[in-house]
């Protein structure tokens, strides 16, 4: 590796500054943590092939394209839909990256074996009581995150914002609830049969199913569930309570409203699930967004015969028409701000992520006029025209 003694800029949360490196300083240091590569997840792997591919070294991007399908990436769309990256399926190399990607595929195709994790939440809380004090970013750090599963530092990665010191932040701000949910977080392998149980009902639905992990966290209230980052789906235990035994009064309205019983895990369990499994076109409009969450909810409520979310339901059943009178007039643009992940913005008492609510009826009127149900799942799950599959399914024509 070169050694640089010049003087190089550094862009630290949008400020640039200078400073002088010592002899000993490499650019390749530099490039790994800039990228966070110690994390070693497939996501980080990805991007940093997408920075040295900009960069012209393709011969570095397609290693580190190799060595994230070596982290049990079960995907070729982390690839093929990247734009930096997806050169590597016109080479040589691709046939061998994606017979890896293959192999995971099948690797996770029987329901019966799927991994359900929650050792990141025994070491959560083998040093929670030391978190208000010094030294707890190094200890969070060293002792959760990087001896965490690929799930946990995938999730410290896509939700977390790659600091600790949001963990300390969001545990300060809440010690008395954080203590409080503790026994059901300590309990949650408890429902691995109920889990494995549902998947194979998806199975059934949709054959060409497949299951990576399941990853339970304790996390910073920054998502209740996730599939983002290609690792399994991840869900954060701190969203997670015992009714009776709770303390919220440190939490603010929007947590209240979301935190819930155990009563809710299959639902968020299946919900991940199916976003995992769903091959569709870009989303790239409201529409596409909408219709994508809420076929996750639809074929969520058709595995376990309840809504995931009953407010969202009970609303748009008594406002259906305006709702869809005012979606469809955004629906073809970007703007999510009225529809989707906007808990944080309701103010009026009307419920958030609403979309998830049009997108359900759209699926559910899709799969109420199909003949083949089979057939109308697996064409909720490969959505190509999302445009062309809204006026398949015949919603809003009576509306």
């Amino acid at each position: 590796m070169k050694r640089i003694a010049s003087c190089i800029v550094v862009v630290i949360a949008g400020f640039a500054c200078s400073a002088q490196l010592p002899v000993s300083y490499t650019y390749d240091n530099f490039f790994y943590y800039r990228h966070n590569l110690y994390l070693n997840t497939p996501s980080v792997l990805l991007s940093a092939a997408g920075y040295k591919a900009a960069a012209g070294d393709t011969t570095a991007a397609i290693n580190l394209v190799k060595q994230a399908a070596g982290k049990n990436m079960y995907d070729t769309g982390y690839i093929s839909d990247n734009s930096r990256i997806k050169f590597i399926t016109q080479t040589p190399y691709w046939k061998n990256i994606k017979a890896i990607i293959e192999k995971n595929r099948q690797a996770y195709s029987n329901p019966g074996n799927m991994q359900i994790l929650t050792g990141d939440i025994d070491k959560f809380w083998k040093i929670f009581d030391k978190i208000g004090k010094p030294g707890a970013d190094k200890l969070l750090m060293n002792e959760y995150i990087m001896k965490g599963s690929q799930g946990l530092r995938t999730f410290f990665e896509m939700r977390m914002g790659l600091r600790v010191t949001n963990i300390i932040e969001a545990v300060n701000k809440r010690k008395k609830y954080f203590a409080s949910i503790r026994p059901v977080t300590q309990q949650l392998s408890a429902f691995r049969p109920r889990m494995i149980q549902a998947a194979g009902k998806l199975k059934a639905l949709y054959p060409a199913a497949i299951f990576p992990p399941t990853t339970f966290t304790m996390g910073t209230f920054s998502a209740f569930g996730t599939s983002d980052g290609g690792s399994g789906q991840l869900i954060g235990a701190e969203f997670l309570c015992d009714t009776n035994t709770v303390v919220k009064d440190e939490l603010g309205n929007w947590e209240k409203t979301i935190i819930s019983d155990t009563s809710r895990i299959l639902g968020i369990f299946i919900h991940e699930l199916v976003h995992i499994e769903q091959q569709t076109a870009s989303l790239n409009t409201l529409l596409g967004k909408a219709i994508n969450e809420g076929a996750a909810d639809f074929v969520s409520q058709l595995v376990i015969g309840y809504h995931l979310d009953s407010r969202i339901h009970e609303y748009g059943n008594a406002h259906e028409k305006e709702l869809w009178n005012k979606f469809k007039e955004q629906m073809d643009g970007g703007d999510l701000s009225e529809w989707l992940y906007n808990g944080m913005r309701i103010k009026d008492g009307t419920p958030a992520d609403l979309g998830y609510y049009i997108g359900y009826k759209i699926c559910e009127a899709y799969y109420n006029n199909a003949a083949d149900k089979k057939q109308a799942v697996k064409d909720i799950l490969t959505i190509q025209d999302f445009k062309k599959f809204l006026v398949e399914s015949g919603y809003g024509k009576n509306k």
